[in-house]
């Protein structure tokens, strides 16, 4: 199969090969499969939970953060990308979460990172904090 892209002669002098990515990136069954993603999105209010799940992140760590403001540096949440930066490095707390049956993850050393689904339910929020709340306060920094 062959592909052709058409472009202006300003922006074609500007094009080297391997630029151009794809000439099948926009075929029927890829533009379905992205609307049938928008539309799971719109019809199931994943924004909406989304956002409810990050407060629910937010709450528990900001009550744990006035509990512990020694570990605790920051507290970063959007939606549901979440990090706590710590004041020690994280490797040992990962570890420890670990052994606990709860994953997690560390970057730049110090920042514990979550990314929760956003079909996780409250309940396993509520656990999963909990583990890790404890595992914060048991850590020798």
């Amino acid at each position: 199969a062959a592909g052709v892209m058409i472009a202006k002669p300003e922006l074609a002098a500007l094009l080297k090969p391997g630029m151009h990515a794809s000439t099948f990136g926009g075929n029927p069954i890829a533009c379905r499969a992205g609307l049938a993603t928008v539309e799971t999105i719109e019809e199931e209010g994943l924004l909406e939970r989304g956002a409810a799940i990050g407060e629910r992140f937010r709450s528990q760590f900001e009550a744990l953060r006035l509990e512990i403001p020694e570990k605790i540096r920051e507290i970063r949440i959007l939606g549901t990308m979440i990090g706590l930066d710590l004041t020690f490095d994280a490797s040992n707390v990962v570890a420890e979460c670990l052994a606990r049956r709860l994953l997690i993850n560390a970057t730049h050393g110090h920042i514990v990172r979550l990314l929760p689904a956003l079909t996780i339910s409250d309940e396993q929020i509520d656990q999963g904090c909990a583990i890790l709340a404890d595992v914060l306060r048991e850590a020798q920094p």
